[in-house]
């Protein structure tokens, strides 16, 4: 992937390793425990995470969410059924709904996102198909 995208990819032995220096983190596997503790996370990383799609999957830890200043989703509707990192926060007490936002609401400045530097997000992508048709229209204009 490296020479395809013409980026630096290097594999890492640990989460330590991996979350060394990063200020976007992206989480897209199938695990049902935190894949990295959240204290392992700087302040000012970005984290898109997209594996934890059904109430039993657990990509982050509670520290990860409670550290998070702007939590956004997809749907937060979708969210609620879906999203076993904010669920399974949201029963131990770490996260209250009211705080998470939509994605669009951002986008459209809504709501404001990130309000210095310092502060952590959290993206939650449950992968709704709207976005794919965005994504698939952007770039059949880009391409004409």
């Amino acid at each position: 992937m490296s020479e395809k995208l013409a980026l630096p990819i290097e594999a890492v032995d640990s989460p330590e390793e991996a979350l060394e220096d990063a200020d976007i983190v992206a989480t897209v596997t199938s695990a049902r425990h935190p894949v990295f503790p959240g204290a392992l996370s700087r302040p000012g990383t970005h984290i898109n995470a997209a594996g934890s799609n059904h109430v039993l999957r657990r990509e982050l830890d509670a520290d990860t969410i409670r550290r998070a200043a702007v939590i956004a989703a997809d749907s937060i509707e979708q969210a609620r059924m879906e999203a076993g990192d904010l669920t399974q926060a949201a029963d131990e007490g770490v996260l209250d709904w009211s705080s998470v936002c939509e994605l669009h609401e951002v986008l459209s400045g809504a709501h404001s996102g990130r309000t210095s530097e310092d502060q952590t997000t959290l993206f939650e992508s449950e992968g709704l198909a709207v976005e794919d048709v965005a994504m698939a229209d952007y770039l059949y204009r880009a391409y004409r």
